[in-house]
């Protein structure tokens, strides 16, 4: 089953990398015309050493986030293929989670360094002279990216663990206390209307009663909608 943050995250993701791709070829064809111009002809693009560095700091921040949706990361799991799976469901909700509060540390102090570039209006000492909010802005943005899109993975690992495994074993497993009670569930779907019926009582809930709830008649205007809806 596709995770449904892949399909949202993948297209933008992937859009993304091929970006950084073309980046990079673009600086690998000026680097040989830099080296290329000084050997046979004497003369500079001047800065191309600068704007590379800058350059594989954004692809560098930006790639965190389509590694993550791509499933690029390494991992040495070799331990972990010989757990229980509810334990290896639990390490993987808490990996996402980890993955997810180190890319919010490295966005903090990453805008920690813009701030100061900001204050100081900072400028590279370089004869570009660019102005290092620029490249630096670029690369935070990578970097929050990174944490959005992990936090996202996070909060569907946890919903997961926390809520919709548990309700799966009541209705799924032999020994599930719903199952046990003749629940039959043919299609998947008992689980997911579990879920949003549950879901449904604490917005209810949270809600509270409407406006005007036992001291004004509440008299249904349109039969015909109130009927079809019930039939539907």
């Amino acid at each position: 089953m596709t995770n449904p943050i892949s399909r949202v995250v993948e297209p933008v993701a992937r859009v993304a990398a091929i970006a950084c791709g073309y980046a990079v070829l673009a600086l690998s064809i000026a680097i040989a015309v830099e080296i290329l111009g000084r050997k046979l002809f004497g003369f500079s693009l001047q800065g191309i050493d600068e704007v590379g560095g800058y350059t594989t700091a954004i692809v560098s921040s930006l790639a965190c986030a389509w590694a993550l949706v791509s499933k690029s990361h390494t991992r040495v799991d070799f331990l972990l293929g010989r757990m229980p799976e509810w334990l290896r469901a639990v390490l993987n909700a808490l990996a996402y989670a980890l993955l997810a509060g180190l890319a919010a540390f490295a966005t903090w102090r990453g805008w920690d360094v813009l701030d100061e570039t900001l204050l100081f209006d900072s400028h590279a000492i370089t004869p570009l002279g660019t102005p290092l909010w620029i490249p630096q802005s670029l690369w935070l943005a990578g970097f929050a990216t990174f944490a959005a899109v992990a936090a996202l993975y996070a909060l569907h690992a946890l919903w997961l663990l926390a809520v919709y495994v548990p309700i799966a074993h009541w209705v799924w497993s032999p020994e599930g206390w719903l199952a046990k009670l003749g629940a039959l569930d043919f299609a998947g779907g008992a689980v997911v209307h579990i879920n949003a019926g549950a879901a449904a009582l604490v917005v209810a809930y949270a809600l509270g009663p409407r406006t005007g709830y036992g001291q004004e008649p509440f008299v249904p205007f349109n039969l015909c909608l109130l009927y079809t809806s019930r039939r539907g």
